[in-house]
């Protein structure tokens, strides 16, 4: 990964800090519903690549398709998929073996497998409870799963994000020579509310 993929990072994070909130309030299923979306985006964001706005804090990616079939294909060889089912990139197991073998090793998640498995498709099968083949029971293993070393991880990434877009800001402002003054983003902008000097 050459690139710091903060904003699926930060995202990640919202839905886990969600699933977190939710499970104090004893909203269990939509907490696990959050916690599965928010471990989505962030297995995701090891398999992403830039496509539009690279190097902006508007960068946008797409998912490396090639990663996402490959994973799904050993599945299938292994028998953790059935021949004839399609790819599924919501599905935390290809999800999980998608991701570069260096990066589960680094970060300790390939003990992890079994709980990926386990939770696999907790998102597109659990999100309406009123549906015949959804789950019926929220499980707290998922949010320990996503409690347990992820968040510390992620607000060091968050708060790189951050650093990030604040350098991206402050480089911005010194190409377009915005200083804080009294001056605006263009020539002859008077703002109705002068700053003291």
């Amino acid at each position: 990964m050459t690139y710091f993929p903060g904003w699926m990072l930060e995202s990640a994070r919202y839905y886990l800090n969600a699933a977190e909130l939710l499970d104090a309030q004893n909203l269990l299923h939509v907490a696990m519903v959050n916690a599965a979306i928010g471990m989505e985006i962030l297995l995701k964001s090891f398999i992403s690549v830039p496509d539009q706005h690279e190097g902006t804090s508007g960068e946008t990616y797409k998912l490396d398709v090639e990663a996402l079939k490959t994973a799904h294909q050993y599945l299938q060889s292994i028998g953790k998929i059935p021949p004839k089912q399609k790819r599924d990139a919501h599905d935390l197991l290809t999800l999980f073996h998608a991701m570069p073998a260096a990066i589960r090793e680094s970060l300790a998640l390939n003990s992890q497998e079994h709980s990926f498995e386990r939770y696999r498709d907790v998102f597109t099968n659990s999100r309406y409870q009123y549906e015949s083949a959804s789950w019926k029971f929220a499980d707290p293993v998922l949010m320990g799963c996503c409690g347990g070393r992820w968040p510390t991880w992620l607000v060091t990434t968050r708060n790189e994000a951050r650093r990030i877009r604040s350098c991206c800001v402050t480089s911005l402002r010194s190409k377009l020579d915005l200083r804080p003054s009294n001056r605006g983003p263009w020539p002859g902008f008077k703002s109705a509310h002068p700053r003291p000097r």
